[in-house]
């Protein structure tokens, strides 16, 4: 039987194989996992149904799967077992007329008999040598002659740029050497086996201005490029920039961060910021909905589940705080180090990064200063901060130092007007200006 890839979650159709965990000839126990597949940015174990034995893998690692699509070939010999054991006490017992099948050369051999001689089979023509789908590389890169077309559809050439593959250097396996997209994956996959056993050298190429080394683009980052690209080009964003003065909200912080440490937790920024966003949130319902322009409508949402991006070494990750407005600082400090640790180590589940209304991208913590951030769809805005700096503040005649911080707000022109933006924004400098006042309703 196969193993097909099942259903995962809402709106998830596939993903990336990046590990196998079982080979060939391999006995597996029902649910046991058999691929870890990378999809909507987490990895996730696919389990087999059935117990049995692996007779062939229909994958490969850095193959990109469907819902449905066959993973592997599984003997389900525990089940045939049974049904055999099942029928043999069933069947009748067969006629002793029946005729043995004849003996084997084995037990020919084993009970002292010589084998009887069979006459060769004439001999067949050997097949043609079948040319391999990838071209063993002997030095820098070829061009095609010129004028010759690389026979390649346009979906083939786009997964090559991705992958930064030189069409030129794979054969293609349709007639004519047409080009498929198994053609350009088969040939990556060899060009990184021969990076793994000749080291990183077999990676790189000359050209006129110098070396350079070439790697397949990991999925993740594939991911990344593909939500980014859509976002700014389908998304009219508007941004919008405030200074907010944090002196007194780093006061608070400094009070309070060795009472919350008593308890286990950790009072970052990020939490704080989380508790003004749902504030702005609950007053202006445009930043908390999503644009359904299919069906003509506005999808207000009545919960506040905030995304946080988290820098990986993968790539960029965004985990989510679900119901954030029903959660003190204690609960949001011990849940956000908990999503923030398990998403570095690629733990985290998929319902962790679902379900999202607004996200914050929080750079304060590695130096940077004000940036523009990309709305993650189909939400329509996003709060950006850098690091707080030291400004001259003029206040009752005279300049005195104060902890300023700039943020930007990001939002989606098509259902969020500008002077909303501009009031979402200001709110928000208003509580992390007197955060207290916000719990006291001021």
């Amino acid at each position: 039987m196969n193993v097909e890839l099942p259903f995962l979650a809402e709106g998830i159709e596939g993903g990336d194989v990046v590990q196998l965990l079982v080979r060939e000839g391999d006995h597996v126990q029902e649910g046991q996992s058999l691929i870890e597949l990378e999809t909507d940015k987490a990895t996730v174990p696919v389990p087999t149904p059935v117990a049995g034995t692996v007779v062939r893998l229909l994958v490969q690692q850095g193959d990109h799967v469907k819902v449905g699509q066959a993973l592997l070939e599984l003997d389900g010999a525990d089940d045939g077992a049974k049904q055999a054991s099942t029928s043999s006490s069933t069947k009748p017992t067969q006629p002793s007329s029946q005729q043995a099948p004849p003996p084997t050369e084995a037990s020919q051999a084993k009970s002292g008999q010589s084998p009887p001689q069979r006459e060769a089979p004439p001999t067949a023509p050997a097949p043609e040598p079948v040319e391999p789908a990838v071209k063993e590389k002997t030095g820098a890169i070829h061009s095609p002659p010129a004028g010759a077309t690389i026979p390649a559809p346009p979906s083939v050439r786009r997964l090559a740029r991705e992958l930064g593959v030189d069409l030129s250097q794979v054969n293609g396996s349709e007639a004519g050497g047409r080009m498929t997209a198994d053609d350009v994956k088969a040939f990556v996959r060899e060009r990184t086996k021969r990076g793994t056993a000749q080291g990183s050298g077999s990676n790189i190429f000359s050209t006129t201005y110098g070396s350079e080394r070439r790697e397949p683009l990991p999925s993740l980052r594939r991911k990344i490029a593909a939500n980014m690209t859509q976002a700014w080009t389908t998304i009219p964003h508007v941004h919008q920039f405030q200074d907010a003065d944090i002196t007194d909200l780093m006061a608070l912080h400094k009070r309070y961060a060795p009472e919350f440490k008593k308890k286990g937790a950790t009072l970052t920024l990020s939490s704080l910021f989380l508790k003004a966003i749902v504030h702005a949130l609950k007053l202006y319902p445009q930043m908390n909905a999503t644009l359904d322009l299919t069906n003509g409508e506005v999808i207000y949402k009545d919960y506040y589940n905030i995304g946080v991006a988290v820098d990986t070494p993968a790539g960029l990750i965004v985990p989510v705080v679900h119901q954030v407005d029903q959660k003190d600082l204690l609960q949001i400090s011990l849940e956000l180090a908990d999503l923030a640790e398990r998403t570095r180590k690629r733990e985290i589940t998929l319902e962790e990064l679902r379900g999202a209304t607004f996200t914050l991208s929080n750079m304060g913590g590695i130096g940077a200063g004000p940036f523009l951030p990309i709305i993650n769809p189909p939400q329509v805005g996003i709060l950006g901060v850098g690091k707080a700096k030291m400004t001259p503040v003029y206040r009752d005649g005279q300049f005195v130092p104060r902890r300023v911080l700039q943020l930007c707000v990001g939002y989606d022109h098509r259902l969020v007007d500008g002077a909303i933006g501009a009031r979402f924004t200001i709110e928000i400098v208003k509580v992390l200006e007197d955060f207290q006042g916000m719990f006291l309703g001021l």
